[in-house]
């Protein structure tokens, strides 16, 4: 079990003393410390006197503590569950995408062979136009397919 801590306010608190005098304690070694936290037991062994009478209080800061922690690990598998889940809603787009691209390059390479045929049984000017056209709609192409 994680031993118990409480913060310099409230272990000032509970002694009835300020927190400088909790933080004086702190840095001659009277009182023990975890990531800057007073554990209880150094807190009860220096000031033996003191009554945990707000127990009700330290009981809320440790289940705080407590939710926290199972709040952080319950939350990774969850964040990879997501994570998972819009990765694979992004390939099925992408797919989607992909298979659209397909069909409208189809439509465009399909439109190319039949302007071209299509030239064969236009007049002078109307074969330029087609050449123009086909010309500039090939560029294009080849700029995003290049």
């Amino acid at each position: 079990m994680m031993e118990r801590q409480l913060n310099v306010a409230m272990a000032a608190k509970l002694v009835g003393i300020g927190r400088r005098e909790i933080q004086k304690q702190i840095q001659v070694g009277n009182l023990q410390v975890f990531e800057g936290d007073v554990t209880i037991d150094s807190l009860l062994s220096y000031y033996p006197d003191v009554e945990l009478s707000n127990q009700k209080e330290i009981s809320r800061v440790e289940r705080i503590q407590h939710n926290a922690v199972h709040k952080l690990q319950n939350d990774l598998p969850q964040t990879e569950a997501v994570l998972t889940d819009q990765v694979n809603r992004l390939r099925l787009k992408l797919q989607d995408a992909e298979v659209k691209n397909q069909e409208y390059e189809h439509l465009l390479l399909e439109t190319r062979n039949r302007l071209t045929e299509m030239q064969k049984h236009c007049d002078r000017q109307q074969k330029q136009t087609l050449t123009a056209f086909l010309g500039w709609m090939m560029t294009q192409y080849n700029r995003t397919h290049g």
